[in-house]
């Protein structure tokens, strides 16, 4: 009785969202933090990996980004969507590891945000195909493809489709324009389906 019971828990837990999780944590029950962050644990590890170079450098951040989560969870604005909140505190962590250990290199930042400025003129404002991530059999492949896109590249593609944020959310959490995130995932989704049309 006892195990069905806790299961019955872990199972009703699972079913609540991030708002929800985050107001039983403040009303007293800490039990549900281990399935907040057991939930964004591996999007924010690839998150963070996208900004340095190693898995032992990613865990780091990730680590240091639930310690500071779980410290702010109080001044959370419970009006705002969690994860939108929790990818600005990956982003700030991964940017404060970088200057620490004075691994940010300008020059590809600029050469990579200068190629940006100059596709932005090319994005117009309707909504970005998604018929190319609805072909049967794409989810086997996804991770696959996803991984062997250029690192800001891969970053976008993955916060818009497996994290669900929205390019306006993406733009908030990264601090780049609407144009440049949208641009970034066009050419992701050339790069996408130029893999498929190869059987990849």
């Amino acid at each position: 009785m006892f195990f069905q019971a806790k299961k019955c828990i872990v199972v009703f837990v699972q079913n609540l969202n991030d708002s929800e999780l985050v107001k039983k944590y403040l009303a007293g029950e800490s039990a549900v933090l281990e399935e907040l962050i057991q939930r964004h644990f591996r999007p924010v590890f690839l998150f963070a990996k996208s900004y340095v170079k190693t898995d032992f450098e990613a865990e780091d951040i990730t680590q240091e980004t639930f310690v500071k989560m779980w410290k702010n969870l109080k001044r959370f604005d419970q009006g705002k969507k969690f994860t939108t909140w929790l990818f600005q505190i990956a982003k700030n962590t991964a940017i404060d590891y970088l200057r620490k250990h004075k691994k940010i290199v300008a020059a590809e930042d600029l050469d990579e945000e200068r190629m940006e400025i100059q596709l932005q003129q090319l994005v117009d404002n309707n909504p970005l195909p998604q018929e190319i991530f609805d072909q049967a059999g794409f989810e086997n492949k996804l991770d696959e493809i996803i991984g062997k896109l250029p690192d800001k590249q891969r970053l976008v593609v993955a916060m818009h489709l497996r994290d669900e944020l929205t390019f306006e959310e993406i733009s908030f959490i990264l601090g780049e324009s609407v144009n440049t995130i949208k641009s970034r995932y066009r050419r992701a989704l050339m790069l996408v389906r130029d893999n498929l049309s190869k059987g990849i």
